[in-house]
C-alpha cells in the first residue's frame, strides 16, 4: 500500500496510508491531507489511486504544485520517492513493492556457496529502495528518533540521543560515527568533522577512529555503503584504521541535502567477525538518515535566518547611532538659510556634514567622505565627526585647523589604506565672508541667481590631498564674499558619480544642467532641486555611492 512521508510541514515525519481512490490536499478541513497554510488554496491539489497507480493533479491552485522540483499541469504519475511539495509542505510518495530489492536471495545463496564472507550493497539517494517491513522494536525505535528530529531545531544536543537510539536499533554494532564535511580541508578536499563518537564501551570512545576511505567513498558518490567485511572488501583501500581497531562489517550512509549532494555521513562498524549487518539495516538506517539530513538542512536554515536577523538588528543600531553623529536640526543665522540632504548606499555609510558653531558668532559648515562604504567606514566617519569639531574649536586658523584633523586621522588612516576627503566653509555672518578649504574634495560651487553659471570656488592651486595621505601637510584656505541672493553648494562624490541605465556619470555638468534657470532659488530649493536630478538620472535606482549634498545661502 502507497503512503505519504510527511518531511516538511504540520505533523512532519507523519506516515499517511493511500487507502483509499482519492486523497484531496488543502487547507480546508474537510481534505483528507489538511495543510494548514494560508499560501496553500483551499482544495490545492489530489492524489487520484487508477488502477494500483496513484496520479497526482493541481486542482488550479494559486501556488502550483511541484512534483520532484517541477511544476506539474496536468495528471502526473507518481513514482516510488517522489517528492511532492505545496508551498512550505513538503512529502515523500512512497509505493515499495516486495520484488525490490538490492540482493536476491540467489545472488546470497551463491555467495555462500561460494564460501565468501563478504557482502557488498549500495543504495544511492535516488534509489527506490526505502523501509519495508521491520520488527515492531526497530519500527518504535525509527518513530522514536523521528519524532524527536521533528521537534527541535537545536541538534546538537539532540544527535547523540539519536546515536543511543541507533544502538537499540542495530544491537550487533560497536561504535557509530556521525560526521560532517566541511570546506577548508587539505589540497581543497572537504574536511571531515565527528560531530558525535559513540562506541559500546565507553572507555573507547576517546581513541576511536573511523574509516576515512569508507567515509569519503560515500560522500563522494552520495550512496550508502554495505560490507560484512571491510578487511577483506575489495571496494575499500585497507588502511590504517580498519586495521587497528579491526573494523569487520560496516554501514556507512551519506546525509543529503535538498540539491541531492552529500554533507556528511552516519557510519556503524563491528569489530566481531560473528556480528554482521544486512540489506535490511542498511534499508533502515537510510531512513533514519533522510530524517536526519532533513533535520540538520532545517537547523542550518534556521541558524542562518538567526545570524542574519541579529546582523539586521546590529545595522539597524549602527545606523542609529550614525545617524547620532549628523546635526538634528539646521542652524539659525539671521540673514542666511541652511539645508542639507543625505542618503547613505547601505545601512551605513561613509559621508558626514556637521554644523559647528565657532567664537565669534562664526559657523563652520564640513561635508566629508571617508572611501569605501558600509561599516568600516561608518566606523572612520565617527571619528572624523568628532575630530573635526576638535580641530576646528581648538585651531582658529582654518587651514592649521584641517592639517591639525589630517595628523588626528593618518595614524588611523594609513594603517587600515584609508583616506577621507572633506571640504570645510567658516561662515562670518556680519562680514558676509566665506572662508573654505579643500582636503581632496570636489570644489564648493557657487550659485548666482540670474542665469551665471555655477562656479568652482577653490581653484586647483589651492585644493589638498585627502586627509590621512600625508602626515604634517599644509593646507591653504581660501575666502569669497557671500551677496544677498548668493548660495554655496557643497556635496560628495556621490552627487557627480551618479550611473545612469548606461554606466554614464552624472558629473558637474548634470549638476550645471539641474540648476540652469533656478532664478532666486533658496538653498532648499536648490538642494532638492538637485537631489531629483540625480534620482531621475539614475533611473530612480538606489545610489551605488553615499550622497551628500548641502547648501548654505545669504537671504536677498
Amino acid at each position: 500500500m502507497a503512503s505519504l512521508q510527511i518531511l516538511k510541514g504540520a505533523n512532519e515525519g507523519t506516515v499517511i496510508p493511500l487507502d483509499g481512490e482519492k486523497f484531496v490536499l488543502g487547507r480546508n478541513p474537510g481534505c483528507g491531507i489538511v495543510i494548514p497554510v494560508t499560501s496553500v488554496s483551499r482544495e490545492h491539489a489530489q492524489i487520484l489511486r487508477i488502477q494500483n497507480k496513484y496520479y497526482i493533479e493541481d486542482r488550479q491552485s494559486r501556488n502550483g504544485t511541484y512534483v520532484n522540483n517541477q511544476a506539474i499541469s496536468q495528471r502526473t504519475l507518481l513514482q516510488n520517492n517522489d517528492k511532492i511539495r505545496i508551498c512550505d509542505f513538503l512529502a515523500n510518495f512512497v509505493d515499495v513493492h516486495p520484488e525490490r530489492v538490492l540482493l536476491t536471495d540467489a545472488a546470497d545463496e551463491a555467495d555462500d556457496a561460494e564460501g565468501t564472507s563478504t557482502v557488498e550493497a549500495m543504495l544511492s539517494h535516488s534509489s527506490h529502495l526505502l523501509l519495508e517491513q521491520q520488527p515492531a522494536e526497530k519500527l518504535r525505535h525509527l518513530l522514536e528518533i523521528s519524532s524527536n528530529l521533528s521537534k527541535t531545531l537545536e541538534l546538537m544536543p539532540l544527535l547523540p540521543k539519536i546515536v543511543d537510539s541507533l544502538f537499540q536499533l542495530f544491537r550487533q554494532a560497536d561504535r557509530c560515527f556521525l560526521i560532517q564535511a566541511e570546506e577548508g580541508g587539505k589540497d581543497g578536499r572537504l574536511r571531515l568533522m565527528p560531530r558525535v563518537v559513540k562506541t559500546r564501551r565507553n572507555l573507547e570512545e576517546s581513541n576511536a577512529r573511523f574509516s576515512r576511505s569508507i567515509v569519503r567513498r560515500c560522500l563522494d558518490t552520495a550512496q550508502a555503503f554495505l560490507s560484512d567485511d571491510a578487511s577483506r572488501d575489495d571496494r575499500v583501500q585497507l588502511s590504517q584504521s580498519v586495521v587497528d581497531f579491526r573494523i569487520r562489517s560496516v554501514m556507512c550512509v551519506p546525509l543529503c541535502g535538498a540539491s541531492g549532494k552529500a554533507f556528511g555521513v552516519i557510519q556503524l562498524d563491528t569489530q566481531d567477525r560473528s556480528k554482521k549487518f544486512t540489506q535490511e539495516d542498511l534499508k533502515l538506517l537510510w531512513c533514519v538518515a533522510n530524517q536526519a539530513a532533513i533535520s540538520l538542512e532545517n537547523a542550518r536554515l534556521h541558524e542562518d535566518a538567526v545570524k542574519r536577523e541579529r546582523l539586521k538588528r546590529d545595522l539597524e543600531l549602527a545606523q542609529q547611532v550614525q545617524l547620532s553623529f549628523l546635526p538634528k536640526n539646521l542652524p539659525e543665522v539671521p540673514g542666511y538659510e541652511f539645508f542639507a540632504h543625505y542618503q547613505a548606499a547601505q545601512v551605513v555609510g561613509g559621508d558626514y556634514y556637521g554644523f559647528i558653531p565657532l567664537p565669534g558668532g562664526q559657523l563652520a559648515v564640513a561635508v566629508g567622505d571617508v572611501a569605501g562604504k558600509g561599516v568600516p567606514a561608518s566606523l572612520l566617519m565617527a571619528k572624523l565627526s568628532s575630530d573635526t569639531r576638535f580641530s576646528l574649536l581648538t585651531e582658529p586658523d582654518l587651514g592649521q585647523a584641517v592639517a591639525k584633523l589630517n595628523d588626528l586621522l593618518y595614524e588611523f588612516t594609513s594603517q587600515a589604506d584609508r583616506f577621507v576627503t572633506l571640504a570645510v566653509a567658516v561662515l562670518d555672518p556680519v562680514q558676509h565672508t566665506v572662508t573654505m578649504v579643500s582636503a581632496g574634495q570636489a570644489s564648493p560651487l557657487l550659485y548666482r541667481p540670474g542665469g551665471a553659471p555655477l562656479e568652482e570656488v577653490i581653484s586647483k592651486r589651492v585644493a589638498g590631498v585627502p586627509l590621512g595621505i600625508m602626515e604634517g601637510y599644509p593646507f591653504d584656505s581660501c575666502q569669497i564674499t557671500l551677496k544677498p541672493g548668493e548660495s554655496l553648494l557643497i556635496f560628495t562624490d556621490g552627487v557627480t558619480d551618479a550611473l545612469d541605465v548606461n554606466g554614464k556619470q552624472f558629473n558637474l555638468s548634470g549638476i550645471q544642467s539641474a540648476l540652469q534657470n533656478a532664478g532666486h532659488a533658496s538653498p532648499k530649493q536648490l538642494v532638492d532641486r538637485l537631489t531629483r536630478a540625480v534620482q531621475v538620472h539614475a533611473s530612480g535606482r538606489e545610489p551605488f555611492d553615499d550622497v551628500t549634498l548641502v547648501g548654505l545661502g545669504r537671504l536677498r
